[in-house]
């Protein structure tokens, strides 16, 4: 049977600056100095023509007293191994309670449990047996206790006793102030834990209020857009379509009417796609489409006024998150959309490849046809594209191969689980 004391660490691990660990340092040497040279061994040194032990043993109680201390500065990282030694050393060499005292009052204030009090009771039973022996001690100067609170102006080689109840004042007044400092040192820290967390969740509800304050301008923009835009756009595709219709045997004032429909047409769908990346953050998120219906979706979607050939082979498609799906449709609907406007009435090529251990990919390629001005913003869907596929880890690459005949699209996407339902 083994019996295992618990602990835990208060606080977080930081650690005082040196400089205040050596104001703790170095009043401990000097009064553990004073308890070697106020005890029989020092008492025996002041005697005329001491023996070579007693030089020996007062040499090394003296050394231990004032360079002991310095072990507090590993008083945070070996609390307990620290102040056990130091309890036990005081026990056999007269170097005083206080280097115990010290060593037990950081282990109180960063560290709670069973473990602690065990130690606290040890401390408290060396202390006692301490107090005790000095003052038990002969004669006055043989004694710290007897020559602090002793009669003043006695004779230091003097037989004096105290009474009880001072030898247990002294006692209890060392413990209390001991353990009334570590629990000083522990609420000090949980305080400074508990403001580090809370300046921490307000920074957190910081950025989320102004995440919060720049979706609402982006939503404002959106309506703003709409409202002026739209309906200008929609004006001019309605007048546009009547003038095609009456420009009776006019072939160039028809192709202009016409042309005029078509880019305002274009131009509202780049608006709709800018609206809708605009106002995406905000609103609800449309139910994702799963990965094993995007050929009905490709088919119902792109398949009138466009040849679609498309190739869509994804395993496992049902264990995709939703952010995944959502964003492959969204990335195959704008890809699609792209070479229908650049390249009108040019069959596409796309193909869809996708499982949990190579990712997804799209690849669309269409016969390039070139025209003797771009579009303003006719770059937009690829940006988009790119976009969304950054946001789900991926990366976008397109250009011309082929002899510069062929506008090739690939999108890499690495796999998302769905989340686990509960």
């Amino acid at each position: 049977m083994s019996l295992v004391l618990e602990y835990e660490l208060v606080g977080d691990g930081a650690r005082p600056p040196w400089w205040r660990t050596l104001l703790l340092v170095l009043p401990i040497s000097l009064l553990s100095l004073a308890s070697v040279v106020f005890s029989p061994l020092g008492s025996a040194m002041s005697a005329e023509n001491p023996d070579g032990a007693t030089v020996l043993a007062a040499a090394g109680a003296l050394t231990l007293a004032f360079f002991g201390p310095v072990v507090l500065f590993w008083r945070h990282r070996f609390p307990f191994l620290i102040t056990v030694v130091a309890a036990l050393v005081a026990v056999v060499i007269p170097i005083g309670n206080l280097l115990a005292f010290g060593a037990l009052a950081a282990l109180i204030g960063r560290r709670r449990g069973p473990a602690v009090w065990a130690t606290t009771a040890l401390v408290t039973a060396t202390s006692t047996w301490v107090v005790i022996a000095d003052a038990l001690a002969q004669p006055r100067e043989a004694s710290v206790s007897k020559t602090i609170l002793g009669p003043p102006g006695g004779d230091p080689r003097a037989a004096i006793d105290l009474a009880p109840g001072v030898v247990v004042t002294v006692a209890l007044v060392g413990l209390a102030v001991t353990i009334g400092a570590g629990f000083l040192i522990r609420l000090r820290r949980q305080n400074a834990t508990v403001s580090t967390v809370a300046q921490t969740e307000r920074e957190a509800s910081d950025r989320l209020g102004d995440e919060a304050a720049r979706r609402q301008e982006r939503e404002r923009i959106a309506r703003e857009v709409h409202d002026a835009m739209g309906h200008r756009l929609s004006l001019l595709n309605l007048h546009a379509g009547a003038l095609e219709l009456n420009a009776g045997d006019d072939p160039r004032l028809q192709q202009s009417a016409h042309l005029v429909r078509q880019s305002a047409g274009e131009a509202m769908d780049d608006l709709r796609g800018l609206l809708q990346v605009l106002r995406e953050p905000l609103g609800d998120e449309p139910p994702a489409i799963p990965l094993s219906r995007l050929p009905e979706v490709v088919r119902d979607s792109f398949g009138a006024g466009q040849v679609v050939n498309s190739s869509i082979f994804i395993s496992e498609a049902e264990r995709a998150d939703p952010q995944l799906s959502r964003g492959v449709y969204r990335i195959v609907q704008e890809v699609l959309t792209n070479a229908r406007k650049h390249a009108p009435g040019e069959p596409v090529h796309l193909t869809v490849e996708g499982d949990p251990a190579t990712g997804v990919v799209i690849e669309a390629r269409n016969r390039y046809v070139p025209g003797p001005v771009t579009p303003a913003g006719s770059a937009r869907g690829l940006k988009g594209i790119a976009e969304r596929a950054e946001l789900l880890g991926g990366r976008l690459q397109f250009g011309l191969d082929e002899g510069n005949t062929v506008f090739r699209v690939r999108v890499e996407l690495p796999w998302r689980e769905a989340p686990a339902s509960r």
